[in-house]
């Protein structure tokens, strides 16, 4: 293998390509699945570096059966976080954000800032006669559905 991966280790270039995966997953395409496959190369990585295998095509079986592995085991432990019941966000409601950027239409997505942090939002559905709130406007947060924080204007006396 001449070219730029040569001088590197196996065990780094799929310990690498784990990592890649799995940043991928957080941070561009959250859902998709590269979560597992980061694991999956991973742990080959785990694997070169305890001498169980070696040939390139041990390699690739051995990604593919452990990317497997960790589907089976972590998905619905992962589907059951993202669902919501004991999601830990439950401490937030009640409490005051601001918000952020561009205004909220009823219906659409917006933004928050909620403890310095900016957030997802969206109008709550049984916020009556409120169709928009302008930006740097005060909301309350009363529930949080899968991440998404859900908002209505804060009364005028508090």
């Amino acid at each position: 293998m001449n070219g730029f991966l040569s001088g590197i280790n196996p065990s780094s270039i799929w310990l690498i390509a784990g990592a890649l995966l799995i940043i991928l997953e957080i941070v561009l395409f959250p859902g998709i699945g590269f979560l597992f496959a980061g694991l999956g190369a991973i742990s080959v990585s785990a694997g070169l570096i305890a001498g169980w295998i070696d040939s390139l095509s041990a390699q690739f079986i051995l990604f593919f059966l452990a990317t497997a592995f960790w589907t089976a085991i972590l998905w619905k432990p992962l589907q059951k976080l993202i669902a919501g019941k004991g999601s830990g966000f439950d401490d937030m409601v009640g409490s005051t954000a601001v918000v952020f950027g561009q205004s909220i239409e009823k219906g659409k997505m917006g933004k928050v800032k909620w403890s310095g942090t900016i957030m997802k939002c969206q109008l709550d559905p049984g916020a009556e006669g409120l169709e928009m709130i302008d930006p740097e406007t005060e909301v309350i947060i009363t529930g949080v559905s899968k991440g998404i924080l859900i908002i209505r204007a804060k009364s005028p006396d508090g």
